[in-house]
């Protein structure tokens, strides 16, 4: 700018010399003149040109400064704005704990005024909940940034109720707390929905946990999401190690004749979103099959979309073995009818037949009287199946009485101790003495009996031992065990036995066992089978003890 000056000051000053005193202007005289002039223009333009300078920074200062305060006031309004119109409580304390600034949201939740807040403490703490507030305060006094929990506040009309406080430090320009800005949001009516879905729960877990179906809940990802106590009960697995099958469920306790009908059950439920029924068998954790009814439904989520399946399922176990016993039952009825006929129609031919017979027997010798003892004795093998045939038939009048039964059983073992002897077979007895009497009809007992023991030789064809023990093992009941040393029985076997004309001899007609369990049960005993082939078998009888003896002992 100097520069600029000086050259300005200096061509008319040059000029106007240069013009009018060309010979009195030498070359020191031009270059003074024009210094002094251009010294003595410049001074003051420059001055002239700094304060037109200075004023017009000023200028835009205060322009500056005009704009800044216009923002912040607008920035305060929106500030005060959003405080106003936020729902949340907001309000700012002073070191002291004393409010500086409450929103309307404040008043509103706490239902104090302004004027009742501003200047004091927080009067809606309960007394119990004050030295919880006390900490955070300090925690955030002491610089921690934000500190956030669910508390307890009381309301100014008295009542109480819940919030979600979070607390953080008012800084300045040095970073140092002067202040504390609180923010409150009432969370009551939230607390009431969960506690009320909490007992909703709670209701749901006593009602599934204590319900007699399995309860399994399946995602469409195949992870387990729900698994009831009942099948720790019924099948003997823990929710953990249901949980933990996940998927391979169908493959580790699901029957594998079952799996592919139940698999493709189970897809085409996902596919059609409907409901299906069907029976299977589910492994027990013993090793044993359970008969399950399986109710498998589609479960939607909030938008309607099936994502689970609810598979509901029952033992049906003991209702298997009640339609296999009403077909027993039918059978017995069948065979009852059956026997009363064979009664009236063959009883008394065969009657007539064997005397025929036996007069003949008489009157013949050599190769015929064989044969004739073959017809006697196939004629009594019929008479022994119509008896068998006719205690099924229909109840028969007996009459029950005390009996010693140790005496019952040696009394049989006398009776089989020739027939004994002759196929090379030792009995052997070990009965308790004074054993209780029993209530008995004696014959049907000494029957009952003779048919085990029977049984028992049978199985002995080269000869073997046999074992009858007879012992007290409660106050109310005695028991009986008749053991063989003999071939035994397949295990898959036993469950048939005592069906009508189910036998595992060869000339039997399977309805020994069955009129002895009928006898057993009527003198309200009970008979239990145990075998293993090639080691023998063991039956084992129970009957009560008569009335009058379990009072005695």
């Amino acid at each position: 700018m100097l520069s600029l000056t000086l050259i300005i000051g200096w061509i008319p000053v040059s000029v106007l010399l240069l013009r009018h005193y060309p010979e009195r202007i030498d070359l020191w005289s031009f270059f003074s003149l024009n210094l002094l002039y251009a010294l003595l223009l410049t001074i003051p333009c420059y001055r002239m040109y700094k304060q037109a300078r200075e004023g017009g920074q000023h200028t835009r200062e205060q322009e500056e400064l005009a704009r800044m305060r216009r923002e912040l006031d607008k920035a305060k309004e929106l500030l005060d704005a959003f405080l106003q119109q936020t729902p949340d409580a907001v309000s700012i304390l002073d070191l002291d704990g004393k409010f500086i600034h409450v929103n309307q949201a404040s008043v509103e939740q706490f239902g104090y005024s302004t004027s009742d807040l501003l200047g004091k403490t927080i009067p809606c703490v309960p007394e119990e909940y004050r030295a919880e507030m006390e900490q955070y305060h300090g925690e955030v006094l002491r610089g921690k940034a934000i500190v956030g929990y669910e508390t307890v506040r009381r309301h100014q009309n008295g009542s109480l109720m819940h919030v979600s406080l979070s607390y953080g430090p008012v800084l300045d320009k040095q970073g140092r707390v002067t202040g504390i800005i609180c923010c409150s949001r009432d969370i009551t009516q939230r607390k009431q929905i969960e506690q009320e879905l909490q007992e909703s729960q709670a209701h749901f877990r006593l009602i599934t946990e204590n319900m007699s179906e399995m309860i399994y809940l399946v995602k469409r990802d195949g992870s387990v999401a729900y698994v009831s106590n009942a099948h720790a009960t019924f099948l003997g697995y823990s929710c953990e190690e249901m949980t933990r099958m996940g998927p391979a469920v169908i493959h580790m306790i699901i029957h594998p004749e079952d799996q592919k009908r139940v698999t493709e059950l189970f897809k085409q439920c996902w596919r059609k979103e409907e409901e299906a029924t069907t029976f299977y068998r589910l492994k027990h954790s013993q090793g044993h099959w359970v008969n399950v009814e399986s109710r498998f439904k589609p479960v939607g989520n909030s938008d309607g979309v099936g994502d689970s399946m609810l598979i509901v399922s029952r033992d049906v176990s003991e209702i298997t073995k009640t339609k296999e016993m009403l077909r027993q039952s039918d059978k017995l009825s069948a065979i009852g009818q059956l026997a009363a006929g064979i009664a009236h129609e063959i009883r008394n031919p065969l009657t007539s037949l064997r005397g025929f017979i036996q007069l003949l027997d008489a009157s013949v010798g050599g190769a015929q009287r064989n044969y004739c003892q073959i017809m006697l004795s196939e004629l009594d093998r019929i008479n022994l199946i119509v008896s068998e045939l006719l205690v099924l038939a229909k109840p028969q009048a007996v009459r029950f009485q005390p009996k010693d039964l140790s005496e019952l059983i040696r009394n049989v073992l006398s009776l089989l101790e020739s027939q004994a002897n002759l196929k090379n077979i030792q009995m052997h007895a070990s009965i308790d003495e004074q054993l209780p009497l029993i209530s008995c009809e004696e014959n049907q007992i000494k029957q009952v009996l003779l048919n085990l023991c029977k049984n028992a030789m049978e199985a002995l064809p080269d000869g073997g031992e046999i074992y009858v023990k007879g012992q007290q093992v409660s106050a109310e009941h005695i028991q009986i065990c008749i053991r063989d040393n003999g071939c035994g029985i397949d295990p898959e076997r036993i469950p048939r036995l005592g069906e009508p004309f189910y036998t595992t001899k060869e000339n039997g007609t399977g309805l020994g066992l069955m009129v002895s369990q009928r006898i057993l049960e009527d003198h309200g005993g009970s008979l239990q089978i145990e075998s293993e082939r090639q080691k023998g078998t063991t039956v084992s009888i129970v009957l009560p003890v008569c009335v009058k003896s379990a009072s005695q002992v």
